[in-house]
Order: structure tokens, then sequence, then C-alpha cells
């Protein structure tokens, strides 16, 4: 049984992580929605203060019971939500404490601890001129977190075609991994593999351009090309294989390669949006 972490608050952007992680649920069999608040906490000076005197000490006190209170209800309400989606009662935890070392390193010590098997949580754009940014909660989770798969849920998403972006790499190879042990049981999911394929600009930070020959470049590009395409081909092989494995249909699984325009990145967005993943 899978366990899935989903950090919650208030937040239209946890509601929509819920939706979307039920929307999955006929193919995530046997899952358990570890559902987890991080209260609020007051700072050492407040707390040095608060022990100097009984009665500040008390309110203190009772403002914590409130803070374990509201997120208890929090919990309850997203609960109901799960319930409402057809999710078994047993089947979800609520988990609520006093924030300890910081909101993204509480979230990953908790998935540690309970060994789950990825977390998913919803993203806060930072501003609408921002908005392409995930929240800093989510990109710290993101960035300190190396083991443990992060399902990022932006908006409220209903397709199925599930776009995974490789490069051939150890990390596609664990996406890849993740990705189908979650999917398998449920051939309504199809999958594409997307590879851009890299360019000089994008392996070397240094700008050639004025300082080699026309035909120097162009055999830089060579190796680079030939070099992709050997890592690509590799990686997809393997994918051939934990098809086959897993007793996944290869219809199923499509794949796509394409060059690179302005930049890797903007290429795949710009596949994501056109095409309906």
């Amino acid at each position: 049984m899978k366990n899935i972490l989903l950090p919650v608050d208030d937040s239209i952007h946890s509601v929509q992580a819920l939706q979307y992680l039920t929307r999955m649920s006929s193919a995530l069999q046997d899952i358990i929605y570890s559902l987890f608040y991080v209260q609020p906490i007051l700072s050492d000076y407040i707390l040095e203060e608060a022990q100097k005197d009984p009665a500040a000490m008390k309110k203190l006190n009772q403002m914590n019971e409130r803070n374990a209170a509201v997120g208890y209800d929090i919990l309850k309400r997203h609960q109901e939500r799960l319930i409402e989606l057809n999710v078994p009662k047993e089947n979800i935890n609520l988990l609520t404490r006093p924030r300890q070392q910081g909101l993204a390193k509480d979230i990953i010590q908790t998935a540690y601890r309970d060994s789950v098997d990825a977390i998913v949580m919803g993203r806060r754009g930072l501003s609408k001129i921002q908005e392409s940014f995930i929240g800093s909660t989510t990109k710290d989770v993101i960035e300190h977190n190396s083991d443990i798969p992060v399902w990022v849920v932006d908006n409220d998403i209903s397709s199925k075609n599930i776009l995974l972006a490789v490069d051939g790499s150890t990390n596609s190879i664990r996406a890849l991994d993740c990705l189908l042990d979650f999917v398998r049981p449920n051939p309504e999911f199809e999958l594409t593999l997307f590879h851009v394929q890299p360019s000089l600009r994008d392996c070397c930070e240094i700008d050639f351009t004025e300082t080699q020959s026309p035909e120097d470049l162009e055999a830089f590009a060579k190796i680079i090309e030939k070099a992709d395409k050997h890592c690509i081909d590799n990686f997809m092989g393997y994918a051939r294989r934990k098809l086959e494995e897993k007793q996944i249909h290869a219809d199923r699984l499509k794949t796509k390669t394409q060059a690179t325009k302005l930049n890797i990145g903007r290429a795949i967005i710009d596949e994501f949006s056109q095409n309906g993943y």
C-alpha cells in the first residue's frame, strides 16, 4: 500500500492537490492519504519572556492549543472532501504539529520518518507577474529532498494524458520508474516521453560564437548531437523493457523528440500547453 504525504493548509491550492490525487485514484491502488498541517510557531524570544511570567505562559499555551485546534479543523475539512470523493476514511491519516525547523524541513522530515512514496503539494504563485514560479515552500521541498518524488499541482487538472520530459539521465530513469509504478493498473492514462535535443548553448555557459570558426561550432554541435542520440536511445530501450516488465501495453506509451528552439524549458512548456497533458 502506497503512502502519499499531502501537506495542506486552508487554501484552494491544497484543495486542487487533493482533487488531482483522487482523480488519479483509479490508477493509484491501495493508497494511504497522509494529510499534514504545520502549525504556526512563536519565536524563541516570546517563549523566553513567557517563561518568566506564569500568566503569560498560560496565555501562550492557550494560543498553542488554538493553533492545534485550527490545524485539526483544516485537516477534518480536507478529510471530509476526500470521503466525498469516495476515499475510505480508514485510508486517511491526519497529522498536525507545531513548526519545528521550518515548513519545508518539517515536511521533508515527516516524509522520511513515515517512508512515504511521494509528496503531493499545491503550487502558490508569488504574484501575477511571477506566476510561473512555484511557491517558496514547494520550491524548498523540491531543492532539499533528493530521494522522495514530489508532485506539484497547479490549478484544476482533469487530463489523463501525462507528459514526462526526459533527457536520458539517472533522474529521468527515476521519474519514469515512479510514474509507471503509479499508473500501471489503469489503461486510461496515456504517457508521452518528450525529449528536447540540446544545442551547444544548452551544454556550455560560454558563448563560443565569436571565438570559434563556423567549422568548429559545427563539429561541437555534431558531438553533442551524437552523444545525445546515444544517451536517449539507451533510455528509450530501458523504457520499453520496463513497460514489458510491468505488463503495460506498448500502445500506452508515445515518444516525441524535437530540436531545441529558444531553450529546453520553454519547449517543454509549449508541448505541455498545446497538447492537453
